[in-house]
């Protein structure tokens, strides 16, 4: 040892600077070259395991989402196809053709015969939460309110549902798959149920084969399903059963993963077109409830082939290095003008176009100025072409964005099943029209380019036409504004306008869409109309027909007891034919209330504010609920209408108001109240209930029918709240003669 310091020592400083900077410099990349590799090594091995686990992750929700899929759409088949069938029983007692006793029996033959799966059923459940029908007779009738899913059941009455339950017997819950159809007039809610884990076979593999082959892992490396028996489900190579198959170690490898179902293996694989095996990594996970096994799988050789590339560069890179440090070492005391060389090199590169390059400053000397001050121009040139590649990017996004839009409402303008319409903003000049719109008004683009909707004609009430265009550039959009215009023949139609202004090329604009409703409110006419006729009809026959007869009845029974207190019968008899004719003078009353109710208002033989008064006493006497009718103290009685027809949409406007106040406004006083003057009648239906805004909440069918009913008289409907609680009807009448 000592021998070899005194060598050292004994060599010229040249030699010991270069031995001492090769050992260092060598030391350092071999050192760095093994931590490099092995870190490498490490996050290639994590990232091909994680990729391999998302993949398979991946996998089984894609599989499980198309179970899903198919589960429901089954049960969703066979609930809607029994609904069909009893709602077609049910028709046939409709028509007499059964009793509903025989009816139920059958459908409750016809639902219990079937069998969803190996252990499901169907059952019928009520708004009780009551199992009327049930294949287990001794569920049939009693109350399962107490379970979540029945509720859940009653809620939402149609749809599917997920649940979990356990048979007497088993140990744990299972899940259950359920889809679920309502038949109204028996109350039955016919749901459809069995174990998921039975639909196995409702599974389409052609659903998602394609999207797990596609998958790849490395060059070679994929994914394929198979189940716990070894039978290949999906797999870009070989199908049939590989149970028993062994690598060329003889290793079981394919009972080993049925036996885990869950975790990480490696075991030997040769593909088609490979010559001999080569070692795979797998990560596999289990879905029981299909007894399937995904299963992503990657050769080791491709995972671990960049690193190998990396150890061949790393050795390049020693041995290079070995030689540039031996040979400029022996210049490295005069090296001076090595800080020169470098600042000259980041120059080069800035101006290639890295603006990132920095130059480290190590001492204070005109060098280390340079260098600060190399910084700081490279630092102001990198933010300015951060700044400008930004923006640059920024523009191209826009542009794209702009032209995708205008190209997208294009087409969406050209194919709208809605006659719309572009406009000037300023004058409301057309500047152009679709299909649609032409089909609708029979008008050709040449005749409308140009032009006005108002010069038109266009609009049956011209003020109409301003006030739409006068709320659209006031910037208030109008949506679904009902008004009357004219085709190019003169024809009169019904349609619902929308507009509101917009920026088109540039240029502030109108865009307007029309939907003709004519036909629309011309059935709504009829069944309205009809719907009167048949009340009416039903009122004629009660009050006509059964009334007499059963006054006649009674005046038989009436005969009868006279003559059995006359002939000296027991007492109990003449009791009994009392109590007859009392419950025939019951039903008489009940006959003409009935009667009134379906024709409330005749002109002929009663007027309309009696018609009001027994509203206001059905009020009272069914909902408990304070009513009153209220008029001007000095107009008396209020003259019966002459036109029975107007009367009676008045009289069903009210009902409608009032039946809404007492069931849905929780309300404890309702004031209805009819006046006139020389221009107007006023009817007036207040609540103190929990208010209503018919803007901000979709208006119901009762609400479109008292609108109509109002519309169709020639008077205004407003429905708004009164005060800050409850709601006020308001109706109002043009006092032309022929009407009161």
């Amino acid at each position: 040892m000592s021998k070899i310091i005194k060598f050292v020592n004994n060599l010229r400083i040249r030699s010991k600077l270069l031995g001492a900077y090769t050992i260092a410099f060598l030391s350092a990349l071999l050192i760095g070259g093994v931590v490099i590799i092995l870190q490498v090594q490490h996050t290639i091995q994590n990232h091909i395991e994680s990729e391999l686990t998302n993949a398979t992750l991946a996998i089984g929700n894609m599989v499980e989402t198309a179970a899903h899929t198919s589960i429901k759409n089954h049960l969703r088949a066979v609930a809607e196809k029994n609904r069909e069938i009893v709602a077609t029983i049910h028709k046939q007692v409709i028509n007499g053709e059964m009793t509903e006793s025989k009816a139920k029996a059958l459908c409750r033959k016809l639902l219990f015969s079937q069998t969803i799966g190996r252990t499901g059923y169907i059952f019928c459940v009520n708004s009780d939460g009551i199992a009327v029908e049930h294949p287990q007779s001794g569920v049939t009738g009693k109350n399962f309110m107490d379970r979540e899913f029945v509720r859940l059941m009653i809620q939402k009455k149609r749809g599917y549902l997920v649940y979990e339950w356990k048979n007497p017997g088993e140990q744990e819950k299972r899940p259950k798959a359920m889809y679920m159809s309502y038949f109204e007039p028996w109350d039955w809610i016919i749901a459809v149920s069995s174990y998921r884990e039975e639909f196995r076979e409702l599974i389409n593999v052609d659903d998602f084969r394609d999207s797990i082959l596609k998958l790849k892992f490395g060059k070679s490396g994929y994914a394929y399903i198979m189940d716990s028996k070894g039978d290949v489900i999906v797999h870009p190579h070989i199908s049939g059963n590989y149970y028993d198959a062994k690598d060329r170690n003889g290793n079981l490898w394919v009972h080993e993963i049925c036996r885990m179902k869950t975790g990480r293996i490696i075991y030997s694989w040769k593909n088609p077109g490979d010559p001999f095996p080569r070692e795979k990594l797998a990560i596999f996970n289990y879905i029981p409830e299909y007894d399937w096994i995904i299963i992503s799988a990657s050769h080791l050789d491709e995972i671990y082939a960049p690193l190998n590339t990396i150890k061949t560069i790393i050795v390049a890179i020693v041995v290079l290095i070995s030689l540039l440090v031996f040979v400029f070492s022996l210049w490295i005391n005069a090296s001076v003008v090595r800080p020169l060389r470098a600042l000259m090199n980041q120059f080069d590169q800035g101006a290639s176009g890295d603006f990132s390059v920095r130059m480290p400053v190590r001492t204070t000397d005109e060098i280390g100025q340079l260098a600060g001050y190399f910084n700081r121009f490279m630092g102001t040139l990198e933010r300015s072409s951060r700044d400008l590649q930004e923006e640059i990017v920024q523009r191209k996004k826009n542009e794209q964005a702009l032209k995708l839009s205008e190209e997208m409402f294009s087409k969406a303008f050209r194919s709208s099943p809605s006659g719309m319409f572009i406009a000037k903003f300023d004058g409301s000049r057309i500047i152009n029209v679709n299909d649609s719109f032409l089909k609708i008004t029979g008008h050709n683009l040449l005749d409308l380019v140009g032009k006005e909707l108002l010069t038109l004609s266009f609009f049956q009430k011209r003020e109409e036409g301003r006030a739409l265009f006068n709320d659209i550039k006031k910037r208030r959009p109008v949506v679904n504004r009902e008004t009357g215009f004219l085709t190019a023949s003169g024809q009169l139609r019904q349609g619902l306008i929308s507009g509101e202004g917009v920026t088109l090329w540039g240029e502030a604009c109108i865009l307007g869409a029309i939907a003709d409703i004519t036909e629309s409110r011309r059935l709504e006419r009829e069944i309205l109309d009809i719907s009167q006729n048949e009340r009416q009809k039903i009122a004629m026959s009660l009050h006509d027909d059964l009334c007499p007869q059963l006054i006649g009845i009674e005046f038989m029974v009436k005969m009868l007891e006279k003559r059995l207190v006359e002939s000296g019968a027991s007492k109990q008899d003449a009791e009994r034919t009392h109590q007859i004719r009392a419950l025939i003078l019951d039903a008489i009353e009940k006959t003409r209330n009935l009667s009134r109710g379906l024709s409330p208002v005749n002109l002929e033989d009663r007027r309309f504010d009696d018609s009001l008064a027994d509203l206001v006493r059905y009020v009272k006497d069914v909902f408990r609920i304070e009513c009153c009718l209220d008029s001007l103290p000095d107009q008396g009685m209020i003259p019966p209408f002459q036109d029975n027809n107007i009367a009676t949409h008045v009289y069903y406007i009210a009902h409608e108001a009032v039946h809404n106040a007492a069931k849905h406004a929780g309300c404890t006083r309702i004031k209805i109240c009819l006046d006139k003057n020389q221009d107007q009648i006023r009817l007036t239906i207040t609540d103190n209930g929990s208010g209503f805004d018919p803007v901000g909440s979709h208006a119901g069918l009762g609400i479109r029918i008292m609108s109509y009913r109002a519309a169709r008289i020639g008077g205004r409907l407003t429905i708004a709240r009164a005060g800050e609680k409850g709601t006020r009807v308001y109706l109002e009448l043009p006092a032309f003669g022929d009407r009161l």
